[in-house]
């Protein structure tokens, strides 16, 4: 992977993504406060080696469902072992780092300052609830470079571990299946996946291992009759006062994206194609998310941050983004009333309403450029210029 030098501006935004990390940690452990989530992921590894349901209501330990892989649950053996605050520290750590140097290795320069800079506040309202959602940024960024750099196995662990925490980041495989190399990808994937899949089998019996799958099968079913969640469907279902069925709105936001994919397959050497599609998977792992919540707009926010920051400034793209961090993160943070986010942020699902937008606003700038007629392949692979080389990058006016 190229390594990029970061500029003084990016240096210290990524200095503040990792100090607002050991600040909400030092708020946290010195004030004694409940990190539920942490706890959860904590406790699953225990829950897992003692042959436990991870899937079971805990009410005197934590205050919700563990709702991950059993996979997840034991590569949280290095937080689970530590001690409580210092298992914490780092994890609030590794989701801050992983973000930071996967938007690092994506953008050049100060690009990369201004994509970390819209997407801060969402990444401190993730650590703040100790929640996977950087990591699982982080992961989706380097599964799909790596998958252009054809390094498949590096790409295959990022997309497979992406997937035991939550299921979306499987979508930027389907970008492993654009270079040359999309065989090998698969036999990887295929092999990661088999191997996490087994992994627990190092600390459990396999009858328990195969009622532990039973148990979260059970609760990923539950979790698909959920109503009014931050997403498309979320908000069509505020909006018409009743539940509506999921799974249309997922498929056509997958078949949408593997769509653009494949439009894009003869640029998919081009920087700028990449950029815009990854800010677009990750917008997707967020709109036609049909659990996302507050602390998973990292995810999308980062999205928009990569989109904006790789194209020319304008006015309609610099309005979208002021929309996205005013109304979105700012409109709901602590600088407002409380019974003004109620009504005009919680009730009407607005942070949802303006991720929508920008990211359709990515389709827009996305398949204008995809449309175009494609990019001569070089003759040989000695020919091509390193990833997201400034030289190959296409502007959009």
């Amino acid at each position: 992977m190229k390594i990029f030098s970061p500029s003084r501006a990016t240096g210290t935004l990524v200095g503040l993504h990792l100090m607002a990390a050991i600040a909400i940690t030092a708020q946290q452990t010195l004030g004694r406060a409940q990190s539920n989530n942490f706890t959860i992921f904590r406790e699953s590894f225990w829950h897992l080696v003692r042959e436990q349901d991870i899937y079971a209501a805990y009410p005197g330990i934590t205050f919700d469902l563990f709702k991950y892989s059993p996979s997840c649950a034991l590569l949280f053996a290095p937080f689970a072992v530590l001690p409580n605050d210092v298992g914490l520290l780092l994890w609030n750590l590794v989701n801050a780092v992983v973000l930071c140097w996967a938007v690092v290795q994506l953008l050049p320069g100060n690009a990369a300052a201004w994509a970390l800079g819209i997407c801060l506040f969402e990444a401190i309202g993730a650590i703040q609830n100790t929640q996977s959602n950087g990591l699982v940024t982080g992961l989706m960024i380097i599964g799909a470079t790596t998958s252009w750099q054809e390094r498949s196995a590096w790409s295959s662990s990022s997309v497979i571990s992406g997937a035991a925490i939550k299921l979306f980041p499987l979508s930027v495989g389907v970008f492993g299946l654009m270079p040359p190399s999309r065989w090998r990808f698969v036999a990887w994937c295929v092999g990661v996946g088999a191997l996490l899949l087994a992994a627990p089998l190092l600390v459990t019996p396999p009858e328990q291992l195969l009622a532990q799958y039973q148990s979260w099968s059970a609760v990923e079913a539950r979790d698909l009759g959920k109503t009014g969640m931050w997403w498309i469907g979320g908000v069509l279902e505020v909006w018409a006062g009743r539940a509506l069925p999921h799974i249309p709105f997922q498929l056509a936001g997958a078949a949408w994206l593997a769509a653009s994919a494949w439009m894009a397959r003869h640029q998919w050497r081009s920087p700028i194609v990449q950029q815009l599609l990854i800010a677009s998977a990750l917008g997707f792992a967020l709109v036609f998310n049909h659990m996302a919540e507050p602390p998973t707009f990292v995810i999308g926010f980062a999205g928009v941050g990569i989109w904006w920051a790789a194209l020319p400034r304008t006015r309609w793209r610099d309005a979208i983004v002021i929309a996205v961090v005013v109304l979105g993160s700012l409109g709901g943070s602590d600088l407002v009333p409380d019974d003004i986010q109620r009504e005009w942020h919680y009730d009407t699902r607005l942070k949802a309403l303006v991720m929508i937008a920008a990211w359709c606003a990515m389709q827009f700038d996305l398949w204008r450029l995809v449309g175009r007629a494609p990019t001569p392949e070089p003759a040989s692979p000695s020919e091509v210029e390193p990833l997201f080389s400034p030289s190959l990058t296409t502007r959009l006016p």
